[in-house]
């Protein structure tokens, strides 16, 4: 796998790889930033990225974990530059409600693009890329506690979200 980032690497074995697991680093973006286009570009940025810095590539880590991580560094910066909005714990942005629809999946992306950038992002980040929340924090620049509380009232607000498929609040 290391020769797809090897500086000499050729463009046919980066297709292979973006082939192989765009749709993972879309799925990511997509949940936090809310919209495809957004998601879209957020990848590109990415690959772009690693692409030019492939040589800077040391195999500590999976190639697709590598490219994983700075598709969420991309998706989380062009939400930050698109809104002009900080990730601030404080952010408490209304919920106005959502409608049902036969899908659970489909439900709980609809909940998400409700919530504060900061909520979405150490939800999607926490439950969905499985980062701890030091790791969260340290990416996001901010305070651990300022992380649990995003994703205190991330989870809250999903929990009301979502009371349906629960039976209730």
């Amino acid at each position: 796998m290391l020769h797809f980032f090897r500086p000499n690497a050729n463009v046919s074995s980066f297709d292979a790889l973006i082939a192989h697991r765009s749709s993972r680093w879309y799925g990511a973006c997509l949940r936090i930033t809310g919209r495809a286009a957004l998601a879209e570009e957020a990848v590109q940025e990415a690959l772009l990225k690693a692409w030019r810095h492939r040589a800077t590539f040391r195999g500590e880590a999976e190639i697709d974990t590598w490219v994983h991580r700075i598709a969420i560094n991309a998706a989380i910066d062009l939400l930050r530059r698109e809104r002009g909005e900080t990730l601030d714990a404080d952010a408490d942005h209304a919920y106005e409600g959502g409608h049902r629809s036969a899908d659970l999946k489909r439900d709980l992306d609809d909940a998400l693009i409700h919530l504060s950038a900061l909520e979405r992002t150490v939800f999607v980040l926490k439950h969905h890329e499985e980062w701890s929340l030091a790791e969260i924090a340290q990416h996001l620049g901010c305070s651990v506690d300022s992380v649990k509380q995003g994703l205190f009232r991330g989870v809250r607000k999903l929990r009301g979200a979502l009371a349906d498929w629960r039976g209730g609040p």
